[in-house]
């Protein structure tokens, strides 16, 4: 071989040595985080999710663009999609209310209006029921004192793992620190995986109906269910047409422990779930006034749906937030709740 075709033959190889370094060292290279407003499916879950993702939840007005300037300033150092004003959490009224008002309005604070204030800067944030926004006394009182109801915006954060360059248990909890000082957000909360569905049925579900009613939904996962669990305490309620909730709520505040302070009432369709205690229906002015409003004291089944992910014995909370949601429009089921969180 010449000494030219030695020489082209070396360089050649250098070369290719050369491209293949570079493809190498491109592919350590963390690459810059993509944002990405498009959701996984969220009818189905998210399989091979290792790292929970965020709730966020902004205050009333932050649009789009903003919720995606705010999480590009707080550093995410893997790629993320954002779920804009998403349904899967239910946005909440609120009210914000400044230092020196908070001992004005404390005396507003029960399981009817409001919730016992959060610190948020140098303001309160409180959240107000769905009954009080309709509730014009209250109302009332707000404007009285200059103070707005408003809804807030929730969001949701799906955040890809699998990087090499980052370590979740650390730069997750700086994230959440970072997005809290922005005065545009209100909460911030890592997503959970959950265990249970714990579902309240009307008086009279029979354990083959709960198996009915649960086929009927799209719940992806294998699941099992404790009809009529035991290890909750006996539920009372009524249902109280919307139209005549203030009446009903107004002579219910005459008795004494008739209701649940941690049981707030709950609108579904045109009626509302009210809870009462099983010292109320011994109580002969709290019948007397169920006689005068012609409603019916019933007894609900608690059932428990045990939720599994293939071998796991949990599931995402984003995946049990789109079946509570959807298992809420039932008509024979009053609440869902989710239990068994763990991170």
């Amino acid at each position: 071989m010449s000494q030219i075709s030695k020489r082209i033959a070396i360089f050649i190889v250098v070369l290719t040595f050369i491209i293949i370094l570079g493809l190498f060292a491109s592919a350590l290279v963390d690459p810059k985080t993509q944002v990405d407003t498009k959701m996984p499916n969220m009818e189905t879950p998210v399989q091979g999710k290792e790292i929970g993702g965020l709730f966020i939840e902004f205050e009333d007005g932050t649009n789009e663009s903003e919720v995606k300037a705010i999480l590009e300033n707080c550093n995410i150092p893997v790629n993320y999609s954002i779920n804009y004003n998403s349904d899967i959490m239910p946005s909440r009224y609120y009210i914000m209310v400044d230092k020196d008002k908070i001992m004005d309005i404390e005396r507003l604070v029960d399981e009817i209006n409001l919730t016992i204030p959060v610190k948020k800067g140098s303001n309160y944030v409180l959240t107000v029921t769905e009954r009080a926004v309709q509730d014009k006394n209250f109302l009332a009182i707000l404007e009285k004192n200059n103070i707005q109801v408003k809804k807030s915006i929730y969001c949701y954060v799906y955040l890809e793992d699998g990087y090499m360059s980052w370590n979740p248990d650390e730069d997750i909890p700086r994230i959440k620190d970072e997005l809290r000082v922005n005065e545009k957000v209100l909460t911030v909360n890592q997503e959970m995986k959950v265990n249970d569905l714990f579902v309240e049925f009307e008086n009279g579900t029979t354990e083959p109906e709960v198996k009915a009613i649960l086929e009927n939904y799209n719940m992806t996962m294998n699941y099992s269910i404790d009809y009529n669990v035991d290890y909750f305490e006996d539920k009372y309620y009524m249902l109280v047409d919307k139209d005549k909730i203030m009446d009903v709520r107004y002579e219910l505040n005459k008795g004494t422990n008739w209701t649940f302070p941690v049981f707030p009432d709950i609108k579904k369709e045109n009626f509302y779930i009210i809870t009462v205690t099983e010292q109320a229906i011994q109580d002969k002015n709290f019948l007397a006034m169920l006689e005068k409003n012609d409603l019916q004291v019933k007894k609900s089944v608690y059932c428990d749906i045990i939720l599994r992910d293939g071998a796991k014995d949990s599931i995402w909370e984003i995946d049990a937030l789109r079946i509570k949601n959807e298992l809420e429009r039932d008509k024979k089921i009053l609440t869902v709740s989710t239990g068994g969180s763990t991170q």
